[in-house]
């Protein structure tokens, strides 16, 4: 069973839950991030379709997106640290907790919970 085929156990979970790939410019310095995974959940709380995230760049998705997430979302994606990050996210228009782990090298996986 591949890595993708794994988090269909988090489908139903009533959790926000997704799975990034980093982009990374020639410098090292992450630039974007790509939806590989999100469940159910994702789309009630980032009010967008799964299907318009999979597969897609955070950029593209939310043209006016912040990147104060970046810099964390990379540490998480190349040095395996763990985060949690309390923020507004202007994207939703709500404040966040976002639980960050990385579950295999160059990706970062997060919970999110909307406060």
């Amino acid at each position: 069973m591949g890595f993708y085929e794994k988090c269909s156990i988090m489908d139903e979970m009533p959790l926000a839950y997704c799975v990034i790939e980093l982009v990374f410019d020639e410098d090292g310095h992450g630039v974007d991030f790509i939806f590989r995974y999100c469940n159910k959940e994702m789309a009630v709380v980032e009010g967008v379709t799964v299907e318009e995230m999979l597969n897609r760049s955070f950029y593209e998705v939310f043209r006016n997106g912040d990147r104060k997430w970046l810099v964390s979302y990379a540490d998480v994606a190349l040095n395996g640290t763990k985060h949690t990050l309390k923020d507004f996210s202007p994207e939703i228009g709500k404040d966040l907790t976002i639980y960050c782990y990385q579950p295999e090298p160059g990706f970062c996986a997060c919970v999110l919970l909307p406060e």
